[in-house]
């Protein structure tokens, strides 16, 4: 009798179990939907140009996330402004979903200016944009290469290449006119910064070629020249002295020291000029 009672006391208690269990289940998977809120979403607003202060504030309000993805620089948009974002506008999202953001820099970015010269203006031109800079105005000037880049500029003054600037700066070009036929006196740099005769020789159209530094020479610029090919004067067979001439637009080579030459000392040009006296006195 005991046997039976104790049968009947454990399918009930097993009949219970199974009871509840089936209830929980129930009512996990009744809830199931409202707790992953499905069927439930939110639309990601687009906030590609606006100030990322105002962008984020928006995202934030809408019960999602905004995180930075990250940073670029476009010299056309405001600073700080929203270029891009992940998910895309009108998406629909989850609450609490990451909305990724990458915003445009409030300072630009500096790289090494491009060496131009040589390039023709239209190469000149992509190469510029290529490393996100403009080209600004070109003018042209007497030279032997035609329709090439002679000079760089950065408003008045010659760029050299290497030199950091802002991206999106603006770059003025000056082009050959293929006037290089015409001739003129080689003027006389002995004695000059290297600097200062790039500067002199440059309102003549010409420019400096190689530089040769002696072995002390720490910065070429503030070295002086002690030699220049073309020489500026020349002595002929009879002792005479003579001008040397050069084609417009062409170069000098030079050979500097860290010290100025010595006042008198021999003629330090080129010991065979490649031009001829223009007069002789």
């Amino acid at each position: 009798m005991d046997t039976s009672k104790n049968i009947k006391s454990i399918l009930l208690n097993l009949v219970i179990i199974i009871a509840l269990t089936l209830l929980i289940l129930f009512i996990f998977f009744s809830s199931l939907k409202s707790i992953t809120r499905h069927g439930q979403s939110i639309k990601v607003p687009d906030v590609t140009g606006m100030p990322s202060s105002a962008a984020m504030a928006k995202i934030s309000a809408m019960g999602l996330q905004p995180v930075v993805l990250d940073t670029v620089f476009f010299d056309t948009l405001a600073p700080l402004s929203i270029v891009s974002q992940t998910p895309a506008g009108s998406a629909a999202v989850k609450e609490d979903h990451i909305i990724y953001l990458t915003i445009n820099r409030a300072v630009p970015p500096t790289i090494q200016m491009p060496n131009l010269v040589g390039y023709s203006l239209n190469s000149a031109s992509l190469l510029l944009k290529s490393f996100g800079l403009h080209l600004g105005k070109h003018s042209y000037t007497a030279n032997l290469v035609k329709d090439a880049v002679v000079k760089q500029m950065l408003g008045d003054s010659e760029i050299v290449a290497g030199t950091r600037i802002p991206m999106g700066t603006t770059i003025d070009l000056v082009i050959g006119d293929g006037s290089g036929s015409q001739m003129m006196s080689v003027p006389d740099i002995i004695g000059m910064q290297l600097s200062e005769a790039r500067d002199y020789i440059s309102s003549m159209n010409c420019t400096i070629g190689a530089v040769t530094p002696d072995i002390d020479v720490v910065h070429s610029d503030s070295a002086f020249i002690y030699k220049q090919d073309p020489a500026s004067t020349i002595i002929n067979e009879q002792g005479q002295t003579g001008h040397v001439r050069m084609k417009i637009g062409g170069t000098i080579d030079v050979w500097v020291s860290s010290k100025p030459p010595v006042p008198g000392a021999a003629p330090t040009g080129a010991s065979t000029p490649p031009a001829v006296p223009s007069q002789q006195h």
